[in-house]
């Protein structure tokens, strides 16, 4: 029997990598049909991968665990190092470019006059998406933009340092997982395909901000069990700073707050530091006098696509034939703030629910954005969201438009490819845990 679960744990293993280094077989998408194929072999390496991380042999030694986790997880980020970055890669390099010419990311638009003559010598201008808006990332983002275009053009830089951040979290989450299990449940996040895939693959920058939160988590851990008043502030502020570094890369995080402030109790105030740090940051790009956040606040307002939610509402009872997005971020926030209290007895929980209503209510959702909530889901081993990471790679279709009747709608087929499994995988779920309960309250 043993032998029998190695063996399809290593073909489960196989299997996967198979299908991630075929993905560099279809990531020209000039080509109209290409995206059906690679859709169908993400989700292949998505199968392959949930029988993988269920049947992994905790049965070995704790180093052969650590080397099967590391191995595999390596060995998946340089099968898919050489495939095309995402269309985001190039406004990174395009917003790096002009700093380095003296010019601001948050006034001047791609689309700029004054910025005429760098867009006749940059060879991905075609390829930057959303031209009239200027910069929306937070400004430790574009710090980084800045300084990575000093040092070269070469899109596997911006990987390694991606992947680097990747790796980074998967270290973190054995500490925080904890015990014998602990390689047994950081592979759930090590091998999934779409983390794969969005940093070494599409060359998304989320993973510089998941790395500071998942170890902010970790510091608020160690907080709780420390003893010492000024053990207790060095955590604290340490867990501060590095969400707010987080904030600083992506805003996300300050749904956050209000649980770590649960957390923290009396040394909440510690927190401040979560908000300085970005506003320090935003200095260098002449923040309160320029408006840096403008651009986003405008872009947010407009954006839609693929959300989880909204649609459901609009096709019922609020017609929304524009797309626009309405007040929907502002219900997110209040919704965060609601389960922030619901959970203020219970953040580690707590972050699990934010995370997972923010991501459920965005009107927008990108396969990478699943990113963020797939350490926790991880530490607190909920499996649905690791199915919904398999099923969204459907969302790669919208780009072959011949697949639908306006491009960018998501039809009701490709929506129930997206919501069903996840929906299916949740129900198993909570009927799991519920038999778990009943066999609990038999035994007392």
């Amino acid at each position: 029997m043993a032998r029998r679960r190695t063996a399809s744990l290593f073909f489960a293993l196989g299997a996967e990598l198979f299908f991630v280094t075929t993905l560099n077989l279809f990531d020209d998408w000039s080509i109209e049909q290409m995206p059906v194929p690679f859709v169908a072999a993400a989700i292949a390496s998505g199968i392959a991968y949930l029988f993988a991380a269920s049947g992994f042999q905790s049965a070995f030694s704790l180093r052969k665990q650590a080397l099967l986790l590391w191995t595999v997880a390596i060995a998946l980020r340089l099968a898919a190092l050489p495939l095309e970055p995402g269309d985001d890669f190039w406004r990174y390099q395009w917003e790096g470019k002009i700093q380095q010419a003296g010019f601001n990311p948050y006034v001047q638009a791609p689309d700029d006059a004054e910025l005429e003559n760098l867009r006749a010598d940059f060879a991905g201008w075609e390829k930057i998406n959303h031209r009239e808006f200027a910069a929306i990332y937070p400004p430790a983002t574009e710090l980084l933009f800045g300084a990575l275009s000093r040092i070269s053009e070469n899109p596997l830089l911006y990987k390694l340092l991606f992947i680097a951040a990747d790796l980074g979290t998967i270290a973190i989450l054995l500490p925080l997982i904890g015990g014998a299990m602990r390689y047994e449940g950081a592979a759930w996040y090590a091998w999934n395909p779409l983390v794969v895939y969005s940093f070494a693959g599409a060359a998304h920058f989320d993973s510089l901000m998941i790395l500071p939160v998942v170890a902010g988590v970790l510091l608020l851990t160690r907080y709780e069990s420390a003893t010492d008043s000024r053990r207790k502030w060095l955590l604290a502020t340490g867990a501060a700073v590095l969400f707010g570094l987080a904030i600083s890369i992506k805003l996300i995080p300050l749904l956050l707050l209000p649980l770590c402030a649960f957390a923290l109790r009396s040394r909440a105030p510690a927190l401040l530091a979560s908000v300085g740090v970005p506003a320090g940051l935003s200095l260098f790009y002449g923040w309160p006098r320029v408006p840096i956040w403008d651009s986003l606040r405008r872009f947010a307002y407009v954006t839609r696509l693929n959300d989880l939610f909204w649609w459901l509402i609009e096709e019922t009872v609020w017609p929304n034939p524009r797309q626009k997005n309405y007040h929907y971020n502002v219900v997110i926030v209040t919704i965060a703030l609601l389960l922030a209290i619901a959970f203020w007895r219970n953040w580690k929980r707590g972050l699990l629910w934010v995370l997972g209503a923010a991501l459920i209510l965005t009107p927008v959702l990108h396969p990478w954005y699943c990113t963020w909530i797939l350490p926790f889901a991880t530490w607190r081993r909920v499996a649905p969201w690791q199915v919904l990471s398999v099923s969204l790679f459907a969302y790669y279709l919208f780009w072959n438009e011949r697949l639908f009747a306006l491009p960018w709608h998501a039809e009701l087929w490709m929506r129930a490819i997206i919501i069903l499994p996840p929906a299916i995988a949740l129900l198993l779920f909570v009927r799991e845990g519920t038999a778990a309960r009943a066999v609990s309250q038999e035994r007392h």
